[in-house]
C-alpha cells in the first residue's frame, strides 16, 4: 500500500543511511528521495554513495525483509516555485541559521507524505523544543517524531509541516553505538558528508564542522 511506504531524504551521509538501514532491518518499505543540486561541488561523490550503499544494504542484511525503492532522484531546477513558503524561509533566515535547502525540502515534502528528514538530537536547538514535538509510535517502526502545530509558531509551522524526524532523540555518537553493536559500522563509515569535496573532506564547509562538532573528526582528518 502506497501509505505503508516510508519517504526518506537520503543524501548518502550519516544521518539519512542510518535511518534507511534502520528502517530495512524494520522490514519496511522505504522511498528514498535525493535533490539534485547541480551547482553542489559533492553531488558526484553523494550519488555513488547512494549507488553502493543501495547496492550493499541487501547483502548484509540478507534475513531482513525491507525493500528499498528506486531512488527518486529531483532536480533542484525542477522543484517548483512556491512564493508563500520562501516567504516563510525568508522570515526565518534573519532568525536561525537557514540554509536555502529547507525552501526546497518544504517544497519537495509537499508531494511526499510525512517525508522524513534525519535531522538529530544535536540539531534540535535550532529549530524545536522537545515538547514542541508530537510522538508517533508504530508497533513494526517503532518511534517518530512530527511538529505539534499548536505548540510551534506560524513560520516553523508552515516550514516543517509536511516532515517527520525520526532521528531527532538520537545523537550521532548513539547511531554510532548502535552501528557498532549491529555490525554496520562500515557502511555507516562509508558515508559521504563534506558538500565541498568530492575528493578528501574539507573541513571547512558546515557538515565538516559539524562532524568535528560531534566528535567525528577523525573522519574529516581522512
Amino acid at each position: 500500500m502506497k501509505d505503508s511506504i516510508k519517504n526518506v531524504l537520503w543524501s548518502g551521509g550519516w544521518d539519512s543511511t542510518f535511518r534507511v538501514i534502520q528502517l530495512y532491518r524494520l522490514g519496511a518499505t522505504i522511498q528514498p528521495v535525493y535533490v539534485y543540486d547541480p551547482s553542489r561541488i559533492s553531488k558526484k561523490r553523494e550519488l555513488e554513495s547512494l549507488k553502493r550503499l543501495d547496492a550493499a544494504i541487501p547483502i548484509k542484511f540478507k534475513e531482513a525483509e525491507g525493500t528499498i525503492l528506486p531512488l527518486k532522484k529531483i532536480n533542484r531546477a525542477e522543484i517548483p516555485s512556491n512564493i508563500f513558503l520562501k516567504f516563510i524561509c525568508k522570515v526565518l533566515k534573519k532568525r536561525i541559521n537557514l540554509g536555502k535547502q529547507y525552501f526546497w525540502l518544504a517544497t519537495v515534502a509537499k508531494q511526499f507524505k510525512d517525508l522524513e528528514l534525519s535531522m538529530h538530537y544535536e540539531d534540535m536547538d535550532r529549530f524545536f523544543y522537545r515538547e514542541q514535538l508530537l510522538k508517533i509510535e508504530d508497533e513494526k517502526l517503532g518511534v517518530n517524531w512530527r511538529i505539534n502545530p499548536k505548540k510551534v509558531e506560524f513560520f516553523k509551522r508552515h516550514l516543517f509541516y509536511n516532515m517527520t524526524f525520526p532521528l531527532i532523540t538520537l545523537t550521532k555518537p548513539e547511531m554510532k553505538s548502535i552501528a557498532q553493536e549491529n555490525n554496520f559500522l562500515d557502511l555507516m563509515e562509508s558515508t559521504w558528508f563534506c558538500n565541498k569535496s568530492n575528493q578528501k573532506p574539507c573541513a571547512e564547509c558546515t557538515p565538516c564542522k559539524q562532524y568535528i562538532r560531534d566528535g567525528f573528526g577523525y573522519r574529516v582528518k581522512n
